[in-house]
């Protein structure tokens, strides 16, 4: 029986899940779905099939949700999805529901024609049209690659050997589902022995030696937010009374505290809470956990989505937590799993070496080999990876070719499409599949890379922006009108007070990453010069970035010749990261405004140190102040060397002396031969105010008493190599 019964009894005997592509209109297609469920729910022997309709719906009385809506669905179990393309293809929506879906399950997707898909208006293309493109100027290319996996993929009505089959107008197709569910999973709390392996694994990072932190990774649907839930739960059974979980927003954490609440009788769960028995299971967002107590106030730390957190706030989590659990997809939309294991594996084993890893395979939902999450994986390229290490064994910058890689060149090398991507996955801890068809539609998206025997070593993504029309720009520099996309002139504009820079127009660097085995060998700041040469053979005006700053960014950025023109005010609630803008002048005419950009950006800089900016890592003020040197008037007189020795050798009041320490300080930062313990010690007090209390905690000391004798050394450093030296 060819049909799409038999799609449904072959994944529920084998507990895979199916697809079923509908074809032809949108009501042709609708009332294929319909009727589909409708007999699957009147003929099934399973009572309360959960169902689930995505993008509009014409029939009456029946309810379906938005797209954007459905990561609200992440961690349930659905038998029946129904995903209308018509009212736009999220790739995003797509990729979370098809984790949603349990085994014996079936995904009906409702697409146009496949011949007309390429044509048709999708509603989502508006998220792509950045000022002045409109929607249809969309190219549609990610569309195109799906279609052709689609035709690759399916035979009309006739069941594939790979579960994956489409229905198509006009051609006779027969067959209802029958009742083809797979039987109930066991009635265990643990569904499989990956996920009790993990419970148990959580529950002695709690009990047992303290700096063992344990790093949980996963596919997709294997249950390891669950586990967190389910270990939370009997260690507040069995004794612990305040457990904390993270994750890049409360909707990725969701799972955890629905595990919990279902376990746990008489509790009661507010928005990000769980109370049981005066204990409680709560939520924290990261950048709420910088200004924590760590363990004086948290028994454990659980990390959910850690991949979608940067290194560095994990890094200061587990400095805060001696007891701490990360979770982490190993191909998802929330982050890579895999650019997070490589760049926190060398800071778990430096600061916690006998921290433990996991690795969860057999899925909740589905058996292993499901034929739909591997459709999905192809469709979003969740798996994809850069080049192995040993076929660019050898690249520099001398053997290297430069490229700028156009979309319909990428759509038609799965292995090119894939180096670039797996790379842009590994740089940064966002990626998600909207970022793919970004990459391949945007209508102002560039993309440029290194090659070394035709694999790609180096990529860069890149938006031209700028050029905004001349009734646009006052309206933009006052906030009362702000155009789709264009980051940076609308910034430099609005937040900066130049209304002048939208007139510009330059390239916007959006993502940029080296393969991890050759990164430190100056490839990154090549590919940057290389495209540099580009730009300004096109006469454009500049070339930025905004990021989220850390030291190390910044450092690059500066070493590449990029100056910073602002930093936002307020932290990224995900990553703990202030924005930053850096720029870069291709001629003279935006030189000159550059200049003056910076200098009312380093005057600001450090009048709101000790304002908004107080809690900003001094490692990251010192060097955003190194880049900014040529900004920052100072001059020390002999008042100020008098005072300096006087506060180095004697008991004059640091406060005393406080104005000529600034001076010698902003005289130094861009001085590589003082110590950077020396600066950034004097930057946190100086220019952040920090309290002494403060000081002393961030350098092992005990009181103000040390704190005071550690800043008169850091000032006799600093004083060491100047003329100052015969006066001190």
């Amino acid at each position: 029986m060819d049909n799409v019964a038999s799609i449904l009894k072959r994944a529920a005997e084998n507990n895979h899940r199916a697809l079923l592509v509908l074809s032809g209109t949108e009501a042709w297609t609708q009332q294929q779905a319909e009727s589909l469920l409708s007999n699957a729910l009147l003929f099934s022997k399973t009572q309360g099939l959960q169902t689930l309709w995505v993008g509009e719906r014409f029939k009456v009385n029946k309810t379906s949700i938005s797209a954007p809506k459905a990561i609200s669905w992440l961690g349930r179990e659905i038998d029946f999805v129904v995903f209308n393309a018509f009212s736009g293809f999220d790739v995003d929506a797509f990729g979370q529901l098809s984790g949603a879906l349990k085994g014996g399950g079936l995904f009906i997707l409702l697409i146009p024609d496949l011949d007309d898909w390429l044509e048709y208006s999708d509603p989502d293309h508006k998220r792509l049209a950045v000022y002045p493109y409109q929607p249809g100027h969309i190219r549609g290319l990610y569309l195109k690659r799906l279609v052709n996996l689609i035709k690759s993929e399916t035979t009309l009505s006739l069941l594939c050997e790979n579960g994956v089959a489409r229905w198509q107008q006009g051609i006779c197709c027969s067959g209802l589902p029958d009742s083809g569910q797979a039987e109930s999973p066991d009635d265990t709390i643990c569904r499989t022995s990956d996920q009790s392996k993990a419970v148990e694994s959580i529950l002695r990072v709690a009990k047992g030696h303290r700096r063992r932190p344990l790093v949980l990774t996963a596919d997709r649907g294997r249950g390891k937010s669950a586990a967190l839930g389910i270990a939370s739960v009997r260690l507040l059974q069995s004794g612990l009374s305040r457990i904390w979980v993270t994750a890049p927003s409360l909707a990725s954490a969701e799972v955890v505290f629905h595990s919990a609440e279902a376990l746990l009788d008489g509790c009661e769960a507010h928005r990000g809470k769980l109370f049981w028995e005066g204990k409680i299971l709560e939520f924290k967002a990261p950048d709420e956990l910088l200004h924590s107590a760590g363990d004086s106030d948290c028994e454990l730390m659980l990390v959910d989505e850690a991949a979608a957190i940067p290194v560095p706030l994990l890094t200061q989590l587990l400095k805060n937590h001696s007891r701490i659990v990360f979770s982490s997809t190993q191909h998802g939309y929330e982050g890579t799993g895999r650019g997070f294991a490589i760049k926190f594996k060398s800071t778990l084993s430096e600061l916690t070496p006998k921290w433990q890893g996991l690795h969860l395979n057999q899925p909740i939902r589905w058996a292993d080999n499901d034929p739909f999450e591997a459709f999905v994986f192809r469709a979003l390229m969740l798996n994809a990876s850069p080049a192995s290490d040993e076929t660019i064994k050898g690249a520099g910058i001398d053997n290297c070719s430069f490229d700028r890689l156009e979309s319909a060149q990428l759509i038609q090398d799965d292995r090119l499409l894939a180096d670039v991507f797996g790379l842009l996955v590994f740089a940064h801890y966002r990626t998600r599949p909207f970022d793919l068809r970004h990459l391949l539609d945007g209508p102002n998206i560039e993309v440029y890379c290194l090659r070394y025997q035709e694999r790609v070593v180096a990529t860069a993504l890149l938006a031209l922006e700028g050029g905004i029309e001349d009734d646009l720009r006052e309206a933009v520099w006052l906030g009362q009108r702000r155009v789709r996309g264009h980051l940076i002139p609308q910034s430099l504009s609005n937040h900066c007070g130049f209304p002048e820079a939208s007139a510009f127009t330059g390239l916007r660097v959006i993502r940029i990453a080296v393969h991890p085995s050759l990164q430190g060998n100056g490839l990154g700041t090549h590919l940057l010069k290389c495209i540099e040469e580009q730009a300004k053979l096109r006469k454009l005006d500049y070339l930025g970035s905004s990021f989220g700053a850390t030291s190390e960014l910044a450092a690059f950025w500066g070493n590449s010749g990029y100056l910073p023109v602002r930093v936002g005010i307020t932290r990224e609630a995900a990553s703990g990261c202030y924005s930053m803008m850096v720029l870069k002048s291709l001629n003279e005419a935006f030189s000159l405004l550059t200049k003056e950009m910076q200098s009312r950006f380093t005057s600001g800089f450090l009048m709101q140190l000790s304002g908004v900016f107080k809690e900003m890592a001094p490692d990251l003020v010192r060097v955003m102040l190194h880049l900014s040197y040529s900004s920052i008037e100072t001059a020390l007189d002999k008042r100020d060397r008098m005072d300096l020795k006087s506060f180095v050798h004697s008991d004059r009041l640091f406060e005393s002396c406080l104005p000529a320490v600034r001076s010698l300080l902003l005289s130094k930062v861009s001085d590589g031969s003082v110590s950077q313990d020396a600066l950034n010690g004097l930057i946190a007090k100086v220019l952040q105010g920090a309290e002494w209390s403060e000081i002393a905690k961030a350098n092992g000391l005990t009181g103000r008493k040390q704190a005071v004798q550690f800043l008169k050394q850091c000032v006799r450093h600093l004083c060491m190599g100047q003329n100052l030296k015969r006066s001190i």
